[in-house]
C-alpha cells in the first residue's frame, strides 16, 4: 500500500524549514519526502510504500518523530486541519473565549475563526475599526494616542487588543492595524508592516511584522500570524 500523512508549519520560512530537516528530506527507498510552501503553511509530506498499513505507519510515525523534535512548536497540526480549526478545538478544551479588533484585514480573521463550526462557542465579538474615529468610539483609544504613534504602531495595536477583550468580556483579545497596500505607506512605515496584539487579563504583547506580496495576500499573511499567535499564546 501506499500512504502518506502531511505535517503542517507555520511562522516559518520554507528556506529555514529545509534547513532544519534538510537531511531528513533526502530520505530514500520505502520513504518519499516532500515540502509544499503556500502563503499560510508549509507542508511536508511524508509517503511510504509498505506491505500493510501497520507497517507504513510504523515508518511513517518514526519519520514524524524526527521532524517534530526539530520543529516543535512551529508545527500546528497534520493532514487537513486548518490553523483556525486547531485554535478552535483549544480554545473549545481549555474553555476560553476571543475577541478581535481588526484594521487593515477588514474582517477577515473573523471570518476564517466563523468558518469553523462550533465557533460561536468560544468566538464572542468581532469589530472592524478600520478608522482612527472607529478605534476612539468603539475601542475607546484616545486620539492623543493615535496621532503621537499612528494609527499603525505598537500603542494602538496593544490597546486594540486589550479593549476589544474588555468589550467583549473575553478571555483573549486581538489587535491587528497595518498597511497592507498598495498606498499609505510612508518612509518609516512601508508597505507589509503589521503590529499584531495579544491580549489576556494578565498581559498585553505585541509583535512586528513586515510581510511581501499583493494586498490580498498581505490581509491573509496577518491573519495566519494572528491564528499563530493565539495557539502559541494561549494555554
Amino acid at each position: 500500500i501506499i500512504k502518506s500523512r502531511v505535517i503542517k508549519i507555520t511562522g516559518l520560512a520554507e528556506s529555514r524549514v529545509n534547513e532544519i530537516i534538510e537531511d531528513i528530506l533526502k530520505i530514500s527507498g520505502k520513504v518519499q519526502m516532500g515540502i509544499y510552501p503556500s502563503p499560510e503553511e508549509i507542508q511536508v509530506k511524508i509517503t511510504v510504500t509498505e506491505k500493510n498499513e501497520k507497517s507504513a505507519d510504523l515508518i511513517i510515525n518514526r519519520v514524524q518523530k524526527k521532524i517534530e523534535s526539530r520543529l516543535k512548536n512551529y508545527i500546528f497540526g497534520y493532514d487537513n486541519e486548518k490553523l483556525e480549526e486547531v485554535v478552535g478545538k483549544k480554545l473549545l478544551k481549555s474553555k476560553k473565549t476571543l475577541a478581535v479588533a481588526e484594521s487593515c484585514t477588514g474582517g477577515l480573521l473573523a471570518s476564517r475563526i466563523t468558518d469553523i463550526p462550533g465557533s460561536s462557542n468560544y468566538f464572542k465579538l468581532g469589530l472592524i475599526t478600520y478608522s482612527n474615529e472607529s478605534k476612539n468610539k468603539l475601542l475607546g483609544i484616545p486620539m492623543e494616542t493615535i496621532k503621537r504613534h499612528g494609527a499603525v504602531s505598537r500603542q494602538v495595536a496593544s490597546l486594540m487588543a486589550k479593549n476589544v477583550r474588555i468589550l467583549g468580556n473575553a478571555s483573549y483579545g486581538i489587535g491587528i492595524t497595518g498597511i497592507a497596500g498598495p498606498r499609505g505607506a510612508t518612509n518609516k512605515k512601508p508597505v507589509g508592516l503589521v503590529y499584531i496584539a495579544f491580549s489576556s487579563k494578565n498581559k498585553v504583547i505585541c509583535r512586528e511584522f513586515h510581510f511581501l506580496g499583493t494586498r490580498n495576500l498581505i490581509k491573509y499573511k496577518s491573519t495566519q500570524a494572528a491564528l499563530n499567535t493565539i495557539r502559541k499564546e494561549t494555554t
